[in-house]
C-alpha cells in the first residue's frame, strides 16, 4: 500500500475541494460539473494500488512530489475524454476495436492532435499501409512498439481514461498493424452519419482542426481552474490552522 502522507496529500481538503468545485459558476471556457466530476475520480484513482492493478500494472512508488503532476495529467486526460463524449455520446456504446479498447478512446486520442491527421487521405489509399504517408500518423497516435510498465505508464493517456486499454494494448504491442487495422476496420462498420460526425473533427480542414483546438484549449483551462481552486482551498486551509493555534 502506498504511504499515508502522500495519500493525505492528495487528499487534502478533498472534501472542500470538492464543495467549492461545485459551487463554483461555469464559464464560458469550462465546464465545472464535468471538472468536479473529474476531480473527485482522480483524486480516487491516482494514490488506488487497486485501480493499477486493473491495467496490469503495480504503480504504488508515488512520491508526495509527483502526485500533483500526475494528478493534473489524469485531470486534464479525463476531462478531455468527456468533452469527447459530451459531443458524441453515441461513442459510449460504439463497441471496441479489439477487446477491452473501446473504439471511443481511439478516438479521443486522435481528437488530441491539433495538426493534420490525415484520416481522410488514409482510407482513400488504396492498401491502407500503416507505415505509408497517409496513414503513418494515425497509426502513430494510436499504436506504439512498446510495451507500457511501471516505468512508462504515466507517459500514456490510457491509464487515465480506460485501465483495461493498456492490458489490451501490451496484449498486441509491437503490433501496431493489428491495432491500426482494428480500428479502420470499425470505423467502416459504423453508419455514414456517424462517419461524417467524426470527420467533421478529426479530418484535415481549418474548421476540423480549430475544433481539435478548443477542445484541447478547453482540457488546459480546466487544470488551471483546478489549480486556482486548490489553491483557495489550501489557503483556507493555511487559515483554519493558523486560527486554531492562536486559539480563534
Amino acid at each position: 500500500m502506498m504511504k499515508f502522507t502522500v495519500k493525505s496529500f492528495v487528499a487534502l481538503c478533498t472534501t472542500s475541494l470538492t464543495l467549492l468545485l461545485m459551487s463554483t459558476k461555469s464559464n464560458a471556457t469550462v465546464n465545472i460539473k464535468i471538472l468536479s466530476q473529474v476531480v473527485k475520480s482522480c483524486q480516487k484513482d491516482v494514490i488506488s494500488d487497486v485501480y493499477y492493478q486493473k491495467a496490469g500494472l503495480n504503480f504504488n512508488q508515488l512520491s508526495k512530489n509527483a502526485v500533483g503532476s500526475i494528478l493534473e495529467s489524469c485531470i486534464q486526460n479525463r476531462y478531455h475524454y468527456s468533452l469527447v463524449l459530451y459531443q458524441f455520446p453515441w461513442l459510449n456504446s460504439a463497441g471496441e476495436i479489439i477487446p477491452g479498447y473501446p473504439a471511443s478512446v481511439v478516438i479521443e486520442k486522435l481528437v488530441t492532435d491539433q495538426y493534420n491527421i490525415g484520416l481522410v487521405d488514409c482510407f482513400a489509399s488504396h492498401d491502407r499501409d500503416p507505415y505509408s504517408n497517409e496513414c503513418q500518423r494515425i497509426t502513430n497516435e494510436i499504436a506504439g512498439d512498446y510495451k507500457l510498465t511501471d516505468s512508462n505508464m504515466y507517459q500514456s493517456y490510457l491509464i487515465y481514461v480506460c485501465p483495461s486499454c493498456v492490458v489490451a494494448y501490451n496484449d498486441v504491442s509491437g503490433s501496431r498493424k493489428e491495432i491500426f487495422q482494428a480500428f479502420i476496420q470499425w470505423f467502416l462498420r459504423i453508419d455514414k452519419p456517424h462517419r461524417r460526425e467524426l470527420i467533421s473533427i478529426l479530418g484535415d480542414d481549418s474548421k476540423a482542426v480549430q475544433l481539435r483546438n478548443l477542445l484541447m484549449n478547453e482540457s488546459s483551462e480546466a487544470v488551471q481552474k483546478y489549480r486556482e481552486i486548490r489553491a483557495k482551498v489550501e489557503q483556507q486551509e493555511k487559515e483554519r490552522r493558523r486560527r486554531e493555534l492562536l486559539g480563534n
